[in-house]
């Protein structure tokens, strides 16, 4: 191999040359200043948001449209990703805010970043190199894809998803009021009593309760109907009695009657027993006792007609202020409820969940298709101009790193040398040194 890089022989570029630059064009007439045209400036802008390199372009102008559309098609996605952001911060916020301008821009331009490094870095030839890295920046794609999709369906189904979260918050208070009406029954009503998983906060404390009122009615109704059995069986027997003295009296015949007509003796003791079981039982006494319980009776049961009537509206007055503190909390749709929201109305609706998936991944798609355009071009000339480039500048790299190690291992040579030298000096220098200390130690001696 001689280290050509790929594409250098094709495009007639040697390897140790650098890349021929363009003749420069005739300078304008001075009277006559040239002004780049608009659509010029706004085509070199888009193709800055493809990574491109206008000198190096140049060589190959035809291949501009092409650059411009792949920068058209990252600001789009960028600009997508922008307002999905922005539907996002205001469906989190629950209304809309100048505020969420400062997230929106800094997503804008970290899409706008990161769509630029997809498409302006190489995918390398050959289908070893490319498909690995086409799947990386096709998975980073569909994650952003994913995230940025969601609030832009949500803004498109809005309204079910609104009406959704209504509904589910209606039917929350509704179930709400139910447990605590459940949970708080009337006390003596038809009503079932409170459930025994009621939990402290859901059972009300009461000003005034029917309770008290209840028992003591029920008190009074089992004395009233107590003492009317007694004094049912109590009259009983004395009509038994009046009775007998009656017949005895008229002269009827029978078991223990005597037959004879007139109040006579038996007569008379069968009236004074009468009388002294009337005064002995009390069954005047006693009837005026049943008469007074069966008026406390329906004192009391006005009594508890009226706390019932005070308990329930105590109670749903104490069930509407919970119900309205837990509405005062539910505040905003956020943007937690919109997408549980969309879920439940996915599993709903078949139809719904289909048109649901469809716009997400239509959605998705676009966000892949700045890294989808840069797979399906393939390698184009502009991209072998950048290899071959990149090639050249390598190699020139690797030179200039070669000649400096070179060259400091000249001087690190040569600064060795100079260091063995100066040894030698001074060794000779100690022996000369050292000869003349033993000829004048030879000298006195």
């Amino acid at each position: 191999m001689d280290g050509t890089p790929p594409g250098a022989k094709e495009l007639g570029v040697h390897p140790t040359e650098p890349l021929p630059q363009p003749d420069p064009e005739p300078a304008p007439p001075p009277d006559r200043p040239r002004r780049p045209m608009p659509r010029l400036q706004l085509g070199r802008r888009l193709r800055v948001l493809a990574g491109v390199d206008e000198r190096l372009l140049d060589r190959v102008p035809q291949e501009r449209a092409w650059y411009t559309s792949l920068g058209g098609v990252v600001l789009g996605t960028a600009t997508i990703a922008a307002i999905s952001m922005y539907f996002a911060i205001t469906q989190a916020m629950g209304a809309a805010s100048w505020l969420a301008v400062f997230p929106v821009l800094v997503w804008f331009l970290f899409i706008l970043n990161v769509d630029r490094w997809l498409v302006s870095s190489r995918l390398g030839e050959g289908w070893f190199r490319r498909v690995p890295v086409l799947l990386m920046r096709v998975l980073m794609a569909v994650f952003f894809g994913v995230i940025i999709a969601e609030p832009l369906v949500l803004r498109i189904f809005e309204t079910a998803v609104v009406q959704h979260v209504a509904d589910q918050r209606t039917e929350a208070l509704a179930q709400l009021s139910g447990r605590l009406k459940a949970c708080n029954p009337v006390p003596g009503s038809t009503e079932l009593a409170a459930p025994a998983d009621c939990k402290a906060m859901e059972v009300f404390n009461f000003d005034q309760s029917p309770v008290a009122t209840l028992r003591e009615l029920a008190t009074r109704r089992t004395d009233a109907a107590a003492l009317q059995k007694t004094v049912d069986a109590d009259q009983a027997q004395l009509r038994a009695i009046n009775d007998l003295a009656r017949r005895e009296c008229v002269g009827d015949s029978g078991a223990g009657l005597t037959g004879q007509r007139g109040v006579g003796p038996n007569c008379r003791r069968l009236r004074a027993e009468a009388d002294a079981f009337a005064r002995t039982r009390q069954i005047n006494a006693n009837n005026v006792k049943l008469a007074g319980l069966r008026t406390r009776i329906s004192e009391l049961e006005v009594s508890a007609n009226t706390s019932h009537a005070a308990f329930e509206a105590e109670r749903e007055t104490k069930i509407e202020a919970r119900v309205a503190e837990e509405r005062s909390h539910q505040g905003p749709i956020g943007l937690l409820e919109r997408l549980g929201a969309l879920h439940d109305l996915a599993d709903s609706s078949g139809v719904l969940a289909v048109g649901i998936w469809a716009v997400r991944i239509f959605f998705i798609l676009v966000d892949c298709m700045p890294i989808l355009v840069k797979f399906v071009g393939g390698s184009t000339t502009y991209d072998r101009l950048v290899s071959a480039q990149l090639a050249v500048a390598e190699r020139d790299l690797n030179h200039d790193i070669e000649t400096e190690y070179a060259e400091r291992e000249a001087v690190l040579r040569k600064r060795r040398a100079e260091i063995d030298l100066e040894i030698l000096e001074h060794k000779a220098e100690l022996n000369h040194r050292l000869h003349r200390a033993a000829d004048r130690l030879s000298d006195r001696v």
